[in-house]
Protein backbone atom coordinates (compact mmCIF):
# COMPACT_ATOMS: atom_id res chain seq x y z
CA UNK A 1 0.00 0.00 0.00
CA UNK A 2 1.21 3.45 -1.01
CA UNK A 3 1.04 6.50 0.89
CA UNK A 4 1.11 10.17 -0.17
CA UNK A 5 3.02 12.91 1.27
CA UNK A 6 -0.28 14.62 2.61
CA UNK A 7 1.59 16.52 6.05
CA UNK A 8 -1.25 19.02 7.31
CA UNK A 9 -4.68 17.52 8.06
CA UNK A 10 -7.21 18.65 5.80
CA UNK A 11 -4.84 19.93 3.20
CA UNK A 12 -4.17 20.59 0.19
CA UNK A 13 -6.94 23.42 1.61
CA UNK A 14 -5.55 23.98 5.15
CA UNK A 15 -4.66 27.81 5.29
CA UNK A 16 -5.70 27.80 8.84
CA UNK A 17 -2.20 25.57 10.31
CA UNK A 18 -0.66 27.95 11.88
CA UNK A 19 1.56 26.17 14.77
CA UNK A 20 1.55 29.00 17.11
CA UNK A 21 -1.96 30.10 16.84
CA UNK A 22 -3.69 27.09 16.23
CA UNK A 23 -6.49 25.67 18.94
CA UNK A 24 -5.83 22.10 17.88
CA UNK A 25 -2.47 20.13 17.52
CA UNK A 26 -2.81 17.01 15.37
CA UNK A 27 -0.08 14.50 16.92
CA UNK A 28 0.31 11.61 13.98
CA UNK A 29 1.37 8.88 16.31
CA UNK A 30 2.13 5.64 14.26
CA UNK A 31 3.06 3.78 17.09
CA UNK A 32 2.95 -0.38 17.48
CA UNK A 33 4.04 -2.31 19.83
CA UNK A 34 1.79 -4.49 21.32
CA UNK A 35 -0.83 -4.70 18.61
CA UNK A 36 -1.54 -8.92 19.07
CA UNK A 37 -3.35 -9.83 15.53
CA UNK A 38 -3.83 -7.50 12.54
CA UNK A 39 -1.27 -5.35 12.06
CA UNK A 40 -0.21 -2.39 9.90
CA UNK A 41 -1.96 0.63 12.94
CA UNK A 42 1.40 2.23 12.36
CA UNK A 43 0.52 3.15 8.82
CA UNK A 44 -2.98 4.74 10.43
CA UNK A 45 -1.86 8.19 11.17
CA UNK A 46 -0.57 8.91 7.21
CA UNK A 47 -4.15 7.19 6.12
CA UNK A 48 -5.89 9.19 7.83
CA UNK A 49 -3.90 12.48 6.74
CA UNK A 50 -4.24 11.30 2.78
CA UNK A 51 -7.73 11.06 3.30
CA UNK A 52 -8.17 14.63 4.91
CA UNK A 53 -7.19 15.92 1.87
CA UNK A 54 -10.27 14.85 0.05
CA UNK A 55 -12.71 16.43 2.05
CA UNK A 56 -14.86 18.84 1.85
CA UNK A 57 -14.30 21.39 4.63
CA UNK A 58 -17.86 23.16 5.01
CA UNK A 59 -20.02 20.94 7.82
CA UNK A 60 -23.17 21.06 6.80
CA UNK A 61 -25.11 20.35 10.84
CA UNK A 62 -22.75 23.18 11.47
CA UNK A 63 -22.94 25.63 8.62
CA UNK A 64 -19.13 26.35 9.58
CA UNK A 65 -15.74 25.01 8.27
CA UNK A 66 -14.43 23.56 11.54
CA UNK A 67 -10.61 23.96 10.37
CA UNK A 68 -10.96 27.59 10.70
CA UNK A 69 -9.98 27.81 14.12
CA UNK A 70 -6.70 26.83 13.46
CA UNK A 71 -5.72 23.11 13.35
CA UNK A 72 -1.63 22.23 12.91
CA UNK A 73 -0.30 18.76 12.21
CA UNK A 74 3.30 18.20 13.81
CA UNK A 75 5.51 16.11 11.96
CA UNK A 76 4.45 12.56 12.68
CA UNK A 77 6.58 11.00 15.89
CA UNK A 78 9.52 9.42 15.22
CA UNK A 79 9.85 5.77 17.34
CA UNK A 80 13.26 4.51 15.73
CA UNK A 81 15.36 2.67 17.94
CA UNK A 82 12.55 2.90 20.55
CA UNK A 83 10.95 0.39 22.77
CA UNK A 84 7.77 0.25 24.09
CA UNK A 85 8.30 2.37 26.87
CA UNK A 86 10.40 4.82 25.51
CA UNK A 87 8.06 5.88 22.75
CA UNK A 88 5.16 5.91 25.15
CA UNK A 89 7.09 8.62 26.74
CA UNK A 90 7.73 10.15 24.21
CA UNK A 91 4.14 10.53 23.17
CA UNK A 92 3.06 11.60 26.14
CA UNK A 93 5.86 14.70 26.05
CA UNK A 94 4.64 15.89 22.68
CA UNK A 95 1.00 16.06 24.57
CA UNK A 96 2.47 18.72 27.17
CA UNK A 97 4.32 20.67 24.58
CA UNK A 98 1.06 20.64 23.11
CA UNK A 99 -0.89 21.48 26.10
CA UNK A 100 1.96 24.37 27.28
CA UNK A 101 1.00 26.23 24.31
CA UNK A 102 -2.30 26.46 25.17
CA UNK A 103 -4.23 24.15 22.11
CA UNK A 104 -5.91 21.32 22.39
CA UNK A 105 -3.91 17.66 21.58
CA UNK A 106 -5.71 15.60 19.01
CA UNK A 107 -3.58 12.34 18.42
CA UNK A 108 -3.84 9.85 15.89
CA UNK A 109 -3.07 6.43 16.15
CA UNK A 110 -1.60 3.72 16.03
CA UNK A 111 -2.37 1.24 18.67
CA UNK A 112 -4.63 2.38 21.68
CA UNK A 113 -1.66 2.00 24.51
CA UNK A 114 -0.47 5.02 22.99
CA UNK A 115 -3.32 7.21 24.93
CA UNK A 116 -2.40 6.01 28.44
CA UNK A 117 0.75 8.65 28.54
CA UNK A 118 -1.71 11.14 26.84
CA UNK A 119 -3.88 10.83 29.32
CA UNK A 120 -1.62 10.93 32.32
CA UNK A 121 -0.54 13.85 30.36
CA UNK A 122 -3.30 16.03 30.11
CA UNK A 123 -4.35 14.63 33.79
CA UNK A 124 -1.44 16.36 35.20
CA UNK A 125 -3.56 19.64 33.56
CA UNK A 126 -6.72 19.04 34.85
CA UNK A 127 -6.98 17.07 38.19
CA UNK A 128 -10.74 17.00 37.66
CA UNK A 129 -10.37 14.66 34.45
CA UNK A 130 -13.06 11.80 33.38
CA UNK A 131 -12.04 9.78 30.43
CA UNK A 132 -14.68 8.67 27.74
CA UNK A 133 -13.66 5.45 26.22
CA UNK A 134 -15.48 4.62 23.30
CA UNK A 135 -14.44 0.90 21.82
CA UNK A 136 -15.38 -2.64 21.36
CA UNK A 137 -12.93 -3.64 23.71
CA UNK A 138 -13.04 -3.28 27.60
CA UNK A 139 -9.33 -2.72 27.83
CA UNK A 140 -9.59 -3.59 31.35
CA UNK A 141 -6.74 -6.44 31.50
CA UNK A 142 -4.13 -5.67 34.11
CA UNK A 143 -2.14 -7.06 31.98
CA UNK A 144 -2.03 -8.80 28.31
CA UNK A 145 1.09 -10.81 26.62
CA UNK A 146 3.15 -10.69 29.51
CA UNK A 147 3.05 -6.50 29.64
CA UNK A 148 0.90 -4.21 31.69
CA UNK A 149 1.75 -1.53 28.74
CA UNK A 150 -0.60 -3.55 26.04
CA UNK A 151 -2.93 -1.70 24.19
CA UNK A 152 -5.59 -4.18 26.21
CA UNK A 153 -4.82 -2.54 29.33
CA UNK A 154 -4.98 1.06 28.54
CA UNK A 155 -7.90 1.77 30.61
CA UNK A 156 -6.50 -0.54 33.84
CA UNK A 157 -4.07 2.22 33.54
CA UNK A 158 -6.45 4.74 33.36
CA UNK A 159 -7.87 3.47 36.78
CA UNK A 160 -4.64 2.88 38.28
CA UNK A 161 -4.13 6.95 37.86
CA UNK A 162 -7.19 7.27 40.25
CA UNK A 163 -9.45 9.05 36.87
CA UNK A 164 -13.31 8.35 36.41
CA UNK A 165 -13.51 6.37 33.64
CA UNK A 166 -16.99 5.75 31.38
CA UNK A 167 -17.04 3.05 28.65
CA UNK A 168 -19.51 3.09 25.85
CA UNK A 169 -19.73 0.29 22.82
CA UNK A 170 -18.60 -2.14 24.36
CA UNK A 171 -19.04 -5.81 23.62
CA UNK A 172 -15.99 -7.93 24.08
CA UNK A 173 -14.67 -8.64 27.22
CA UNK A 174 -12.03 -10.91 29.23
CA UNK A 175 -13.56 -13.09 32.41
CA UNK A 176 -10.65 -10.91 34.14
CA UNK A 177 -12.10 -8.16 34.09
CA UNK A 178 -15.63 -9.33 34.23
CA UNK A 179 -14.08 -10.15 37.68
CA UNK A 180 -12.30 -6.37 37.94
CA UNK A 181 -15.69 -4.57 37.22
CA UNK A 182 -17.36 -6.49 40.12
CA UNK A 183 -14.23 -5.23 42.61
CA UNK A 184 -16.14 -2.04 42.57
CA UNK A 185 -13.54 0.25 40.50
CA UNK A 186 -14.82 4.11 39.26
CA UNK A 187 -15.76 2.44 36.24
CA UNK A 188 -19.35 2.55 34.44
CA UNK A 189 -19.89 0.15 31.17
CA UNK A 190 -22.41 0.93 28.40
CA UNK A 191 -22.84 -2.06 26.69
CA UNK A 192 -23.39 -2.10 23.05
CA UNK A 193 -26.04 -4.48 22.90
CA UNK A 194 -28.42 -1.99 25.31
CA UNK A 195 -27.54 0.56 22.86
CA UNK A 196 -28.76 -1.22 20.03
CA UNK A 197 -31.82 -2.65 21.97
CA UNK A 198 -32.32 1.10 23.01
CA UNK A 199 -32.17 0.44 27.06
CA UNK A 200 -28.57 2.01 27.43
CA UNK A 201 -29.22 4.50 30.26
CA UNK A 202 -25.68 6.78 29.74
CA UNK A 203 -24.52 8.02 32.85
CA UNK A 204 -23.30 11.28 31.91
CA UNK A 205 -23.84 12.79 35.40
CA UNK A 206 -20.30 10.75 35.83
CA UNK A 207 -18.39 13.65 33.34
CA UNK A 208 -16.69 16.54 34.98
CA UNK A 209 -16.06 19.74 33.66
CA UNK A 210 -12.88 18.08 31.46
CA UNK A 211 -12.73 15.00 29.72
CA UNK A 212 -10.40 12.76 27.38
CA UNK A 213 -11.99 11.42 24.87
CA UNK A 214 -10.91 7.87 23.57
CA UNK A 215 -11.79 6.52 20.43
CA UNK A 216 -10.71 3.06 19.12
CA UNK A 217 -12.53 2.95 15.40
CA UNK A 218 -13.45 -0.81 16.34
CA UNK A 219 -16.01 0.66 18.52
CA UNK A 220 -17.80 1.43 14.72
CA UNK A 221 -19.67 -1.38 12.86
CA UNK A 222 -17.29 -3.59 10.79
CA UNK A 223 -19.93 -3.19 8.03
CA UNK A 224 -18.33 0.47 8.42
CA UNK A 225 -15.41 0.59 9.74
CA UNK A 226 -13.47 -2.56 8.41
CA UNK A 227 -9.86 -1.33 8.59
CA UNK A 228 -9.64 -2.35 12.32
CA UNK A 229 -7.24 -5.30 13.45
CA UNK A 230 -9.60 -6.68 16.10
CA UNK A 231 -13.44 -6.27 14.36
CA UNK A 232 -16.14 -7.29 16.78
CA UNK A 233 -19.95 -7.57 15.18
CA UNK A 234 -22.50 -5.53 16.70
CA UNK A 235 -20.59 -2.29 17.26
CA UNK A 236 -21.98 1.35 17.01
CA UNK A 237 -23.20 3.31 13.39
CA UNK A 238 -21.73 6.66 12.00
CA UNK A 239 -24.41 7.93 13.53
CA UNK A 240 -24.51 6.43 16.89
CA UNK A 241 -20.87 7.92 17.34
CA UNK A 242 -21.84 11.51 16.20
CA UNK A 243 -24.29 11.25 18.69
CA UNK A 244 -22.32 10.48 21.46
CA UNK A 245 -19.25 13.21 20.40
CA UNK A 246 -21.89 15.85 20.30
CA UNK A 247 -23.52 14.55 23.34
CA UNK A 248 -20.10 14.92 25.67
CA UNK A 249 -18.55 18.40 23.70
CA UNK A 250 -21.63 19.75 25.05
CA UNK A 251 -21.76 19.08 28.51
CA UNK A 252 -18.25 19.10 29.25
CA UNK A 253 -15.06 20.94 28.12
CA UNK A 254 -12.87 17.93 25.92
CA UNK A 255 -9.65 19.26 26.47
CA UNK A 256 -7.89 15.77 25.18
CA UNK A 257 -8.87 13.65 22.24
CA UNK A 258 -7.64 10.68 20.07
CA UNK A 259 -8.51 8.29 17.50
CA UNK A 260 -7.04 4.96 17.18
CA UNK A 261 -6.21 1.29 15.67
CA UNK A 262 -6.96 2.41 12.39
CA UNK A 263 -5.23 -0.44 10.53
CA UNK A 264 -5.50 0.74 6.18
CA UNK A 265 -6.09 -2.32 4.03
CA UNK A 266 -6.20 -2.26 0.08
CA UNK A 267 -9.44 -1.96 -1.34
CA UNK A 268 -10.70 -0.63 1.84
CA UNK A 269 -10.25 3.56 1.39
CA UNK A 270 -13.94 3.97 2.91
CA UNK A 271 -12.45 3.48 6.31
CA UNK A 272 -10.01 5.48 5.82
CA UNK A 273 -12.26 8.51 4.59
CA UNK A 274 -14.16 7.60 7.62
CA UNK A 275 -11.38 8.26 10.30
CA UNK A 276 -10.26 11.57 8.68
CA UNK A 277 -14.08 12.88 8.36
CA UNK A 278 -14.66 11.08 12.45
CA UNK A 279 -11.50 13.39 13.53
CA UNK A 280 -13.05 16.62 11.81
CA UNK A 281 -16.46 15.77 13.34
CA UNK A 282 -14.63 15.42 16.58
CA UNK A 283 -13.17 19.08 16.12
CA UNK A 284 -16.21 20.92 14.67
CA UNK A 285 -18.16 19.83 17.78
CA UNK A 286 -15.56 20.79 20.07
CA UNK A 287 -15.49 24.20 18.50
CA UNK A 288 -18.67 25.14 17.03
CA UNK A 289 -21.58 24.50 19.62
Amino acid sequence: MEYSSISQFGAPDAPHCNPETAQVTIIPAPLEYSVCYMKGTEHGPQAILDASSQMELYDEELDCCPIEIGVYTRPVLDYSGMDHAEALKATGQAVRETLKKGQLPLILGGEHSLSAPCIAAVHEKYPDLTVVHIDAHGDLRDEYEGTPLSHASIERRVVDMGIPLLEIGIRSFSPEEAEFLKSGPNVAVVWAYQIARGIAQIPWERLGKHVYLTIDLDAIDPSEMPAVGTPEPGGLSWYQVLDLVREICQRSTVVGMDVVELCPMDGQTRADFLAAKLVYKMIGYRFNQ
